[in-house]
């Protein structure tokens, strides 16, 4: 019994790495030359948030091990899992992209995907969690 719950503390800590990894990923992102583009600062913002600020604040979240905050992990994973997805479709029908891109867009997506695996599990598991 002591064994279940010591896996399942670990858990927290694995999504808030995740949504590090996803944090990281947006920043490798922001880091490749694009071709510039004009974007009113009002949207700038709300999307710097989204992308840089949602992950740390969910990681640092998922380490209270509460019910409601696997959900949002849950639910931010699955956000950027679907951003992620079109954007691989997107890239690879429209226009060639590089590498490097196509390797951080995947590398998050898969890292959403395992954030909302994990997220699962954690919400469906059988043992007391604080509400």
């Amino acid at each position: 019994m002591a064994q279940k719950s010591s896996s399942s503390l670990k858990t927290p800590h694995l999504m808030a790495i995740l949504c590090f990894g996803i944090f990281s990923g947006a920043m490798a992102l922001h880091s490749i030359p694009t071709a510039s583009e004009t974007i009113e600062p009002s949207r700038g913002i709300l999307w710097n948030a989204f992308q840089y600020g949602l992950p740390l604040l969910i990681g640092g979240l998922c380490l209270t091990a509460k019910r409601w905050a696997c959900m949002t992990a849950i639910i931010y994973g699955t956000i950027g899992l679907a951003l992620d997805l079109a954007t691989i479709v997107q890239s690879l029908t429209e226009e060639p992209v590089s590498p490097t891109f196509l390797v951080i867009i995947v590398t998050t997506a898969l890292l959403s995907f395992f954030l909302i695996v994990l997220g699962g599990k954690f919400l469906l598991s059988e043992h007391k969690l604080s509400v």
